[in-house]
């Protein structure tokens, strides 16, 4: 049997716990007990997380990587860090040492600002969160930055926006390495909706239209998103929130700023763009899990709302997954 591959997670003062579970559950599945082992590093053996937990009986900085090392520089809190400090100096000096040492590095969020601070990105397409890019291109100048997508691979350079962007960059190194099934199998476990490709806007579709405190607007959004795939009709969805659908339209349109057959419509869209790049149905399979009534049904809202065809979305998707 094979050694298990070390994982090394970076962790550092102000550390964001999500950032730091979205590896370490993933990772510590059953499923690559035999194949995974994690090492929590950090520059002193204990220090405090930005939700206030203590972190206790951390390993110091090796002075070597085992062969096949992956490292992941986990995201802080930006704003409460001193980069100055001592402690943030040495890791930089360290990152340095170790950048032939290791198989692949990530930067988890924040994270990715450490390995600019590192001098590992110049020439490299990268992102992080979306309110640090303006950060990140004034510390690595030369680097690629990414303002909209979720996360990006360049070689043997990984990097993720934010927080739960980690669990979908994880994941996606589990299909590279252990296969499809197996990375279905956690992300199923983790009662994830949904496992995203990396070339998703940071502020999903899910995530537009909810600035609002309307709550029965936001229950038939939240019955969409559930399902996007049924064949919601207005009247439905109005029943549902116990509305008439008249009032429930005028309300929707008043709250969100769009028609709420703009948002069904947008719903489906997305979900068909997810089946797109994620699996290999057909575009008359594809449309009957999206609610739509027929192939051409499809297409014709695909050209109302989107460039080009499904076809020449979903050639485009693999070209970038390639690099």
């Amino acid at each position: 049997m094979n050694r298990p591959r070390d994982l090394y997670l970076l962790v550092l003062p102000e550390v964001h716990l999500l950032d730091l579970a979205a590896p370490a559950q993933i990772f510590a599945h059953r499923a690559l007990a035999d194949c995974v082992r994690l090492r929590y590093i950090a520059p002193t053996t204990e220090l405090r997380a930005h939700q206030g937990l203590h972190l206790s009986r951390l390993e110091p900085l090796p002075d070597s990587l085992e062969g096949g090392a992956w490292l992941m520089l986990i995201g802080t809190s930006s704003r409460r860090t001193d980069p100055d400090a001592l402690e943030y100096r040495a890791v930089e000096q360290w990152l340095r040492r170790m950048s032939n040492q290791y198989e692949l590095v990530a930067g988890i969020c924040s994270g990715t600002l450490l390995a600019a601070r590192a001098g590992l990105l110049d020439g490299r397409r990268c992102t992080t969160h979306h309110d640090l890019t303006d950060t990140l291109r004034r510390l690595a100048p030369k680097a690629l930055v990414q303002d909209d997508c979720i996360f990006v691979r360049d070689g043997d350079l990984w990097t993720s926006a934010g927080i739960t962007t980690g669990l979908d960059l994880c994941l996606q190194l589990v299909v590279d390495h252990w296969g499809q099934e197996t990375a279905v199998a956690i992300a199923r476990e983790l009662v994830l909706y949904q496992r995203r490709s990396g070339h998703e806007a940071q502020l999903s579709f899910w995530l537009d239209h909810r600035n609002h405190l309307q709550s029965r607007v936001h229950a038939v959004q939240d019955l969409i998103m559930a399902q996007p795939g049924h064949g919601w009709t207005q009247a439905e969805l109005a029943k549902r929130v116990h509305l008439s659908e008249r009032h429930l339209r005028r309300l929707f349109q008043q709250a969100t700023g769009i028609s709420l057959q703009d948002y069904l419509q947008q719903a489906r869209l997305e979900l068909a763009r997810q089946l797109l790049e994620q699996t290999r149905f057909s575009l008359a399979e594809i449309a009957e899990r999206c609610g739509f009534q027929a192939e051409r049904s499809l297409r014709r809202t695909w050209a109302r709302w989107q460039s080009g065809t499904p076809g020449q979305y979903r050639r485009a998707r693999r070209h970038l997954s390639a690099y």
